[in-house]
């Protein structure tokens, strides 16, 4: 922890209130030693990811990953993510997942981008909303409360949204506070028979301009369905003293925008990665997701990092709404990529023609671009929810 909070430029005592989340998994961990010195950090977390069609397959989540200053340069990284790779590979998980803090870094480990996320700001003065109040109940609880009807609404809602990743009971303990934005609120959204259809966790930092002018922090905000994220929106654009809103890692595809009367009133940020992955198993990651429209693709994929394992090779698909299967071909590939590439568009939240224009894919069989664009594309846009 003291490592990796001096290779991040933190502070070490901040993190340590993670203590839970830091010490879970121990035999997931990697570090790289100078003689006795710890000198580079990384971990690997289990979770589950949703893909397309609603299965979930075990995936690895890097963290932690970090050398001192003192030390780079030396192969290190490189080294360590090797290991993290090969540890997940050991354990039939066929990708690996993590959120990047430099962006060129992971592509050359094979990593593509398969999420992004908006952050977003809002004025409440300016904002109108362009509907009725929806029905419902809104409950202010504490987090115990929170903590008994989340866990199972989230897992309802991540298992119908792609690109979704779990949260083990570790993870709802140690990493689900805000920190540094305030005090913390919870509020449950129930529907009229009672269900919990959504809950949001947010934070509020008084500030006076001489008037009022706090500012909310969104940190967690679940629906089960448009009418509960609409309540929810709804409900902090209308707490007084509150000026501005901040919700940082939105979903692309939010409603946002089209429930307010003027969709300018919610600022948004450009679209910013959020959750990169990296495929192992082609047959296994490919395989255990459906597509949109019915169809074949062969596709030539190169792991230079791991060349020979089962993301390098040859692979036919033949998939449509209702199944895949995906195996080892002999036969002339329709696209060719690197696995980067093909983690970048697998969940359907990057188009592969998206990916030939700037050069990352050769269509060898004419057509086989919007074949590919057919069959890969996703609703909803694949949002992991779940930061790590």
């Amino acid at each position: 922890m003291r490592t990796d909070a001096a290779a991040f430029g933190e502070d070490a005592e901040e993190l340590s209130k993670a203590e839970r989340w830091i010490g879970d998994e121990l035999d997931r961990t990697c570090a790289a030693f100078d003689g006795d010195e710890l000198v580079g950090t990384s971990r690997n977390h289990s979770f589950e990811l949703t893909v397309p069609g609603g299965a979930s397959i075990p995936a690895a989540g890097v963290s932690a990953v970090a050398v001192l200053p003192t030390h780079r340069r030396r192969g290190i990284l490189r080294a360590m993510m090797a290991a993290l790779l090969e540890n997940s590979a050991g354990r039939s998980e066929p990708v690996s997942m993590l959120t990047a803090s430099e962006g060129g870094i992971y592509t050359r480990f094979g990593f593509g981008v398969s999420t992004m996320a908006l952050d977003v700001k809002l004025d409440v003065r300016d904002v109108e909303f362009a509907r009725p109040r929806p029905g419902g109940r809104l409950r202010m609880v504490d987090r115990a409360e929170l903590e008994k009807h989340a866990p199972s609404l989230f897992d309802r809602v991540r298992r119908a949204r792609p690109g979704a990743v779990s949260r083990s009971e570790v993870w709802w303990a140690d990493l689900h506070a805000p920190h540094k934005s305030g005090t913390r609120f919870d509020v449950l959204y129930e529907v009229e028979d009672g269900r919990v259809d959504g809950f949001v966790t947010y934070a509020i930092k008084d500030q006076w301009d001489p008037e009022p002018a706090h500012v909310l922090n969104v940190r967690d905000l679940v629906a089960a369905s448009p009418v509960a994220e609409h309540a929810l929106w709804r409900y902090l654009c209308e707490i007084d003293l509150v000026r501005t809103i901040k919700a940082a890692q939105v979903a692309v595809d939010t409603p946002l925008p089209w429930l307010l009367a003027s969709p300018r009133a919610a600022l948004f940020q450009p679209a910013a990665d959020y959750v990169w992955t990296r495929v192992l198993d082609v047959p296994s990651a490919l395989g255990a997701r459906t597509y949109a429209s019915a169809g074949r693709l062969v596709l030539a994929v190169h792991d230079r990092m791991r060349p020979g394992g089962a993301a390098d090779g040859v692979f036919a698909i033949e998939g449509g709404p209702d199944g895949a299967s995906v195996a080892a071909s002999t036969d002339a590939p329709d696209l060719t990529c690197d696995v980067s590439t093909l983690s970048t568009v697998w969940l359907g939240g990057v188009r592969w023609s998206t990916q030939a224009a700037a050069g990352w894919v050769e269509e060898q069989t004419p057509g086989a671009l919007t074949t590919a664009d057919a069959m890969f594309a996703s609703t909803p846009m694949p949002f992991p929810f779940t930061w790590f």
